[in-house]
């Protein structure tokens, strides 16, 4: 199934974000929720090997704009040889966007591919959190490869990308954590390395990212939070 979400804030002439697009068709539905704030929810079940969504988002100067999801994204198989599912996040910022999705939790035999790629004006902000748990309660764990691509001012300022599961060159035991948990925040703030158990917050230019691991997603968001403090967003807790 194809999904397409997009959503377009701008700022009016008293300062106010309004949201001049909200629109979606397919798997999910997107939901005004707040003066700039948006909740994607889910339609149909999955998403489902094969399964393709693209959210693109718009934040305008002086505009903020805060996008959450209702519940856990739980990734499915399709029947036989199952092909990947993909989410694409375009985003093109000159404001403050805000990324607080709820986890994506990779089925046995599900393979996901989550793409987040924003550009950002020489002034706008970013912060966006990923949570990723492999397999449900008892199962065994699906494949996901995240890749996060960060452009300011035309400059690249970050470009990664982490594969867990099993077939992932890095995932082997001992080194195979079922949760992932990370959160890269672009603007005014300021940070130093940090290290924690299985976690670390690393400097970026105006910014930093931060990453943990563990066997449980509490597990994992609670490392991260130990290198990030109360700079995490209240979706990841």
């Amino acid at each position: 199934m194809r999904t397409l979400v997009e959503v377009v804030a701008r700022c009016d002439a008293r300062g106010r974000t309004v949201l001049a697009v909200v629109r979606a068709s397919g798997q999910l539905a997107v939901r005004r929720t707040g003066p700039a704030t948006v909740h994607l929810v889910a339609t149909a079940f999955g998403p489902l090997g094969g399964d393709d969504a693209e959210v693109r988002l718009v934040v305008e100067e002086g505009a903020r704009l805060t996008v959450c999801s209702v519940a856990a994204a739980v990734v499915l198989p399709a029947r036989g040889e199952s092909p990947p599912s993909r989410q694409r996040v375009r985003a093109e910022v000159a404001g403050v966007l805000e990324l607080a999705p709820e986890p994506t939790v990779v089925t046995a035999r599900a393979v996901h591919l989550a793409d987040l790629d924003v550009e950002l004006a020489a002034h706008g902000q970013l912060t966006a959190t990923e949570q990723v748990l492999l397999g449900r309660q008892g199962e065994e764990p699906g494949r996901w490869t995240g890749t996060t691509r960060v452009v300011r001012d035309g400059h690249p300022l970050l470009h990664t990308t982490v594969g867990l599961g099993p077939g992932a060159p890095a995932w082997a035991p001992p080194v195979a954590p079922r949760a992932y948990a990370s959160t890269v925040a672009v603007g005014d703030h300021r940070a130093d390395v940090e290290t924690g158990v299985d976690a670390v917050r690393l400097p970026l230019p105006g910014g930093w990212v931060a990453t943990a691991w563990a066997g449980e997603l509490h597990e994992a968001v609670h490392r991260l939070r130990s290198v990030t403090g109360d700079q995490v967003l209240e979706g990841a807790r």
